[in-house]
This record gives structure tokens, C-alpha cells and sequence, in this order.
């Protein structure tokens, strides 16, 4: 799984990405600040206020876009937040707060100069660190990365004073190169295979836990009798999702399954749920959870964690989305939502 693991806490490798995407351009934002001599510490002070700003408001935009998750289990908060439109709620927050703040301030050109220049140089290097670590698409991110590192290069170059309209101007020409990017990629080449391993999904692909790699085949015992194979689902969009009773983000993640299986169950997408049965006190455990849920999607039990060992399974949630060739789309290491699970079999 693409996460760590230290006792209870599990860091995922995004998460970690984007702390040093944010370290950076926190980074670049005082070297830029620094330029102009008659500066203190304020501007600094702001910026780190609208990010706790942001961050809280993100995480809690969960009670606004998905109040059920909430009333159901208080611990949606904790787990889960608000995704992309809890993103954009937070950065409205945020960038009102500054505004209040500091927008009759002498200063505020030159903040507004400096966050943007932070901004973009964060959004690089998290790409950068896209590219380096992960199995994402070169071509897209490739041709964005190199945008944004245009653009921050002419942005560095002028003062404020000076470059204030064309500031404005780069920064457009970033949003829409972007936007035009992020289509084209989605709708050509990514679907033609170009820079990614669909194209050889039904070629001599090797089997193993990355994503791109065959998904190794495993048959277990189902929980209402006889036996199950992963391979029985070929041609479907399998969730393979690990889990155990006793799992407090598994049973917060349980209702938004069983949502969506209810939803996608006629779109040939399967969750082929898969128990850590050598954990659990019994089965009976196990079925009197499943009732109490009421899941209706497959549910096979690991007795021995063979299956669970050879998905390198450390902690539990872990989902692994494998598409209709057998080949693993995704891997996640913790709960999912409904909107994630959306997002992935998409």
C-alpha cells in the first residue's frame, strides 16, 4: 500500500506530499517577501492563519456536504473531509479572511503577489513529487509541471510594482493552460493509453500488488457458503476491500459501501469484501456484523490472512480497484466514501 504504517497512525504518501508541497512554497513565499526590506513578520503571520484557516474548515466541511456520514458515526470527522468541493469551501474561507484582514493594507499587492508565486511553486513541486514516486500519467503531469515552472520562472523575475498586471495575466494563462491540459488528457490520449499501461492491459502483464500489475487471483470461502474467486468477476470493476470487525475506520467506512454497491451493483462494479477472519474472535462475530450493516455485497473470509499477506495488507481499510482485464487501477490505505468510491471506479 502506497502509506505507512506506525502503530495506530497510518501517513499516507499523498498526505505527505502535500505537507512538502506546502513547506516549499511557505518557502518561496518568504524568500519573495524578503526582497522587499521594509517588511515584518506579518505578512508571514497571515499566511500561516489563512492555512489553519483552511485546513480546519476542509476538514469540518464534511458536516455541510455529507451530514449523514456524520449523524451515523460522529467519527466521519475524523476520517474523512469535505474532498474537492470541501477544498474549494475552505479556500473561499481562507482568501475571504485575508481579504477582511489586510485588503486596505499598502501591503496587499505585494501579498497577493507572493501567496500566488507560493502557490504555483507548491502545485510544481507536487507534481514533481507525483511524477518521481507514483504511477500517474507522465504526459499530463509532465505538461503541467512544466507550465507552472514557466510561469513561476517570469513571475520571479519582476518586482511587484512592476509586474503586477502581468501577474494577473500569467496566473490566467496557468488556470486556463490547465483546464485545456486536464480536458484533453481525459478525454485522448489517457483514453488512447498514451503515457499510462492501458494500452497492454491484455498483454503479458505481470502479476503483483503495484498498480498496472495483474491482481493476483485468490479463491476463499464465502460467508454465506461455498467459494469464491476473484477471477469470477472478470469484465467487472472489482473494489477489493480489506476489513475487520473490531476496525474502527472500517465500520465508519461501511455504510458509504453499502451505499454505493446499492447504486453501482448494476454497472458491472463489484466489492468483493474480504474479512480478516484470523483476527476475528469468530465467524459468527463476522455474520452478526454483517447483518447489523446489512451489507449485500460478496464477503469471503481470510482465514489464514494468505490473501491479505499477499495484498500487503498492513492496516485495515485497505482497497485495491482493479478493473475489467484484472489489472489494479488504485490502492487506498484507509475508509473510503461514497464520493472516493465514485471517483475511483470512474
Amino acid at each position: 500500500m502506497d502509506a505507512w504504517v506506525l502503530g495506530p497512525l497510518v501517513l499516507q504518501k499523498s498526505v505527505l506530499l502535500i505537507a512538502v508541497a506546502i513547506l516549499a512554497g511557505f518557502a518561496v513565499m518568504k524568500l519573495r517577501l524578503r526582497r522587499e526590506s521594509d517588511l515584518d513578520n506579518k505578512s508571514y503571520d497571515r499566511a500561516f492563519e489563512a492555512l489553519l484557516i483552511w485546513l480546519f474548515t476542509w476538514k469540518l466541511s464534511v458536516l455541510l456536504l455529507d451530514p449523514q456520514s456524520v449523524i451515523e458515526s460522529p467519527l466521519s470527522l475524523l476520517y474523512f473531509s469535505g474532498g474537492e468541493q470541501g477544498t474549494w469551501i475552505a479556500a473561499a474561507v481562507a482568501g475571504g479572511y485575508v481579504w477582511l484582514r489586510d485588503h486596505k493594507s499598502p501591503r496587499w499587492p505585494l501579498y497577493i503577489d507572493s501567496w500566488l508565486v507560493s502557490l504555483l511553486v507548491g502545485y510544481m513541486v507536487y507534481r514533481f513529487f507525483k511524477i518521481l514516486f507514483e504511477e500517474v500519467n507522465i504526459a499530463t503531469n509532465g505538461l503541467l509541471l512544466s507550465l507552472s515552472a514557466v510561469i513561476v520562472i517570469l513571475l520571479w523575475k519582476g518586482r511587484v510594482k512592476e509586474g503586477r498586471k502581468k501577474l494577473q495575466q500569467l496566473f490566467l494563462v496557468f488556470v486556463l493552460g490547465h483546464a485545456v491540459i486536464s480536458v484533453v488528457a481525459s478525454n485522448t490520449w489517457e483514453k488512447a493509453g498514451l503515457g499510462s499501461d492501458l494500452a497492454f492491459a491484455e498483454a503479458g502483464v505481470a502479476t503483483g500488488t503495484r498498480v498496472g500489475e495483474r491482481a493476483p487471483d485468490f479463491e476463499l470461502e464465502a460467508l454465506g457458503g461455498g467459494q469464491i474467486k476473484l477471477s469470477d468477476y472478470r469484465g467487472k470493476k472489482v473494489l477489493i476491500n480489506f476489513w475487520a470487525t473490531w476496525c474502527p475506520p472500517c465500520r465508519v467506512e461501511m455504510p458509504h459501501m453499502q451505499r454505493f454497491y446499492s447504486e453501482y451493483k448494476d454497472r458491472d462494479v463489484v466489492i468483493l469484501s474480504v474479512n480478516a477472519t484470523q483476527t476475528e474472535a469468530s465467524k459468527a462475530v463476522v455474520n452478526a456484523y454483517v447483518n447489523q450493516w446489512g451489507l449485500t455485497f460478496p464477503i469471503v473470509l481470510d482465514s489464514l490472512g494468505d490473501v491479505g499477506k499477499i495484498y500487503k495488507v498492513a492496516a485495515y481499510p485497505a482497497t485495491y480497484l482493479v478493473d475489467e482485464q484484472g489489472i489494479i487501477r488504485k490502492k487506498v490505505q484507509g475508509p473510503m466514501n461514497e464520493d472516493s468510491l465514485k471517483k475511483a471506479v470512474r
